[in-house]
């Protein structure tokens, strides 16, 4: 029968069916591709006799037929950083994958705080305003999860175990405190599990998800990950143009115009610079 691979420890494979049914199997010893969580194999109650061919497979943490990633952030606690959200985005772009931007704790927000998100609808991103403490915007959320393989991903603290336990089924996993002194979660994920959700849909916590280098990433590749760019590329005089100190660039010109957020435009610029610095 058909599986999805749910967790691997140890050298056993947890496997759920399709009435989600968890297996505990082994690999067959001639399979000689590794398996991962989210693959889908064919197996017997005890053997994974073939792996089917992935769509995609990340690493660190190495995890397969990813559709979406959450990028989980909150308002406070710790306090919404515009940067990191951007970062995020970029090695999600880069990863050809769709990002889902959430906000936990709302209820900390103060006036205007959301005004800021309206830059990164226009450029085509959904947002989502949730908080797990008050069970607020959770369903919306919810719904767009369904029969997609999801990856939470984002800093410590921001409530990522407590977001996972209010999508899923039942309460699966342990919540530590958030470390007064630190302000971090103390809560550590080991290992990938997928866990079930609402309309054959999967979620995870990500435990290596957090290396934010965009080293990999070439200057001139960065354009292409800021989608709110790409009506204009090909408008600019100069071909390969940066965007940053050309003449007749048809990017700066909507930033003039206020047809791209000047906020974002900085972050392209910064980051290219990062890049270009090495």
């Amino acid at each position: 029968m058909k599986g999805f691979v749910t967790k691997a420890i140890g050298g056993f494979f947890y496997v759920a069916d399709e009435k989600e049914n968890i297996y505990q199997t082994r690999i067959r010893g001639r399979i000689r591709d590794t398996v991962y969580p989210g693959d889908y194999v064919e197996f017997n109650e005890e053997i994974i006799e073939k792996v089917y061919p992935r769509k995609n497979l990340l690493h660190r943490p190495a995890i397969a037929n990813v559709d979406q990633v959450l990028i989980l952030l909150s308002v406070a606690n710790p306090e919404f950083d515009r940067r990191l959200l951007d970062r995020f985005l970029i090695i999600v772009e880069k990863a050809g994958l769709n990002p889902l931007i959430v906000i936990n704790k709302i209820d900390l927000a103060e006036e205007g705080f959301f005004e800021q998100f309206e830059d990164y609808r226009a450029a085509g991103y959904q947002v989502y305003f949730i908080s797990v403490k008050q069970k607020q915007g959770i369903d919306e959320l919810m719904r767009d999860l369904g029969e997609h393989i999801n990856v939470l991903t984002g800093p410590s603290g921001v409530g990522k175990s407590s977001l996972i336990n209010e999508l899923v089924a039942e309460e699966r996993m342990k919540v530590g405190e958030i470390s007064k002194r630190l302000k971090r979660g103390v809560h550590t994920t080991r290992h990938v599990e997928f866990l079930a959700v609402e309309n054959r849909g999967w979620v995870a916590d990500t435990p290596g998800f957090t290396s934010l280098e965009i080293k990999h990433i070439q200057p001139e590749e960065l354009t292409y990950f800021y989608p709110e760019f790409t009506p204009y590329l090909d408008r600019c005089k100069f071909r390969g143009c940066s965007h940053t100190h050309e003449p007749v660039c048809a990017v700066k010109d909507a930033v003039a115009d206020s047809l791209i957020s000047a906020e974002r435009y900085d972050s392209y610029r910064n980051f290219y610079n990062e890049l270009q610095e090495g």
